[in-house]
């Protein structure tokens, strides 16, 4: 019974973790960002490094390239705007806008022949980003924001989440020797026998 206790908060203590995490390490469905009625795909390299992908959490500063791929065909007649933004909390896309852009990719049609858009930015810092989409149609009647939020390097998310792994695993392993420590011996027929006091 007690050891359905310790896996039982365990397992709470990870889904916490996990939950923490959970837009550290997502699955590929989760690269996506909404623009308007449209989709796009994020992805992330950082090909000096690793051959290896990125979409929610890209794992150090410096030279990174990143790709934009729209799902629908609409976009691609459309004027796009991409700005790194330093995610501070910001309430609205608009706010501090220019104080918080790190890198702006000028409004141009850059899906217009296969849907794609890739650029390459250094990032100076770790911390937490915002890729900023913004479409305009060619008569400027339609307008569409699409906002994707990753981090970069070491940030206080990750810290937490490794944190909280940590404790599940240190209380896991306290309570299993505890129990082990607290067990009555057992004579050679396997009989727990009375402790004399």
């Amino acid at each position: 019974m007690r050891r359905s206790l310790l896996f039982a908060a365990f397992f709470a203590a990870t889904g916490l973790a996990t939950s923490a995490s959970a837009r550290i390490a997502p699955e590929p469905r989760d690269c996506v960002l909404t623009v308007g009625p449209a989709q796009m795909s994020f992805t992330a390299f950082q090909e000096q490094k690793t051959h290896e992908t990125f979409c929610r959490h890209v794992p150090d500063a410096g030279r990174t390239i990143i790709i934009l791929d729209a799902h629908q065909s609409e976009l691609r007649g459309m004027t796009v705007e991409i700005r790194i933004v330093r995610n501070v909390g910001q309430h609205e896309w608009n706010d501090d806008l220019d104080a918080n852009t790190e890198f702006t990719l000028p409004a141009r049609k850059y899906l217009a022949s296969n849907g794609t858009a890739s650029f390459e930015y250094s990032f100076p810092r770790d911390g937490d980003y915002i890729a900023l989409v913004r479409a305009t149609s060619e008569d400027g009647n339609k307008e569409y924001i699409g906002q994707y939020f990753f981090s970069v390097g070491e940030t206080i998310e990750r810290f937490l989440a490794a944190a909280a792994m940590l404790v599940a695993l240190s209380f896991v392993c306290f309570g299993i020797w505890g129990g082990k420590a607290n067990k009555p011996p057992r004579g050679p027929a396997g009989v727990a026998q009375r402790r004399v006091v």
